[in-house]
């Protein structure tokens, strides 16, 4: 009987063990935009390649090289990025992705769009990032993109960064004869002082864990750094989101903060002025940012930079 109460218990216990997933940690494409929370995407700036990221999902029964192998693991891609028969075997790839137990790539043309696919295992489970460029010269001008975006790439804990180069004095240059003193000059005017704070819409890049879900349950994520906005209105709005917000004409002051309050109220809510410091109140949060000159200012050491809107 205490056999069978046990076997009964792992069994209730099973699914819920297995639906803890690894994190997914990953820096988005260098000038690329986009994001987003289930599936991220990033298209390039020309519109000729796009990337989607796809947090860890259980593998399944099978093994892992195997089945990329024989299917790219299409399976694991949305329904309308999935190609069909190739012309030609995709060429295939091991690679080596921080924290992962394998992964393996595969380049093929299908439907006239060059493709690849990179595929990580980790606790029996796997992560996709779907590449798609409408033409191989797209390929080439976003490599180092593409590239950026796999180096960056880490299973459990993200990557170490490195620490900034120190800093060192300028050195002393032995001093030469004494010249003759120039004459005098006239005293430059002084510079008007510019204002500690600009009101606009301002970008930094921030990182954060984007979580997934399976069975209606948050289980495991993706760390991605990406860019952050704040639209500051000039009397005292504020309003945060990961995706530009829009903002017709480029006018801050255009923005629709009544829509922004009743669709995203935690991140809509009021900032104020305090000496040097920015403090925001966005819902039920509050965010103290230390300003770092015009058009400038720091949370948690993240600088934001006032940008002109698209």
């Amino acid at each position: 009987m205490r056999k069978l109460f046990l076997l009964f218990t792992l069994l209730l216990a099973g699914p819920a063990l297995a639906q803890t997933l690894p994190p997914l940690n990953f820096d988005s494409p260098p000038g690329f935009t986009g994001g987003g929370d289930e599936v991220a995407t990033f298209t390039a700036p020309e519109g000729d390649l796009v990337i989607h990221v796809y947090p860890f999902r259980r593998l399944g029964p099978g093994q892992f090289e195997a089945r990329f192998r024989e299917t790219l693991l299409r399976e694991f891609v949305a329904p309308s990025l999935r190609e069909g028969k190739l012309a030609s075997p995709p060429q295939l790839e091991a690679l080596g992705i921080e924290g992962a137990e394998a992964a393996i790539g595969g380049k093929f043309v299908e439907g006239g769009r060059e493709r690849a696919r990179y595929a990580m295992l980790a606790s029996g489970a796997v992560a996709i990032v779907d590449v798609t460029a409408n033409s191989a010269a797209a390929v080439q001008r976003h490599a180092d993109a593409v590239k950026a975006l796999l180096d960056s790439i880490s299973v459990g804990q993200p990557k170490a960064r490195a620490a900034p180069p120190p800093v060192f004095s300028t050195p002393a240059i032995a001093a030469a004869a004494p010249a003759a003193a120039p004459a005098p000059q006239a005293a430059a005017p002084a510079a008007a002082p510019q204002p500690a704070f600009v009101p606009g819409l301002y970008v930094g890049n921030v990182r954060r864990l984007v979580p997934s879900f399976v069975g209606g349950k948050e289980s495991g994520g993706m760390w991605v750094t990406g860019p952050q906005y704040f639209v500051l209105s000039a009397d005292g709005l504020a309003y945060r989101n990961y995706e530009q917000p829009r903002i017709p004409g480029g006018d801050p002051s255009r923005f629709d903060w009544k829509r922004a309050q009743l669709s995203d109220a935690s991140n809509t809510g009021t900032y104020e002025l305090l000496g040097g410091e920015l403090t925001l109140r966005l819902g039920t949060e509050t965010i103290s940012a230390k300003l770092a000159g015009p058009g400038r200012f720091e949370i948690f050491g993240t600088r934001f930079t006032r940008t002109t809107p698209k």
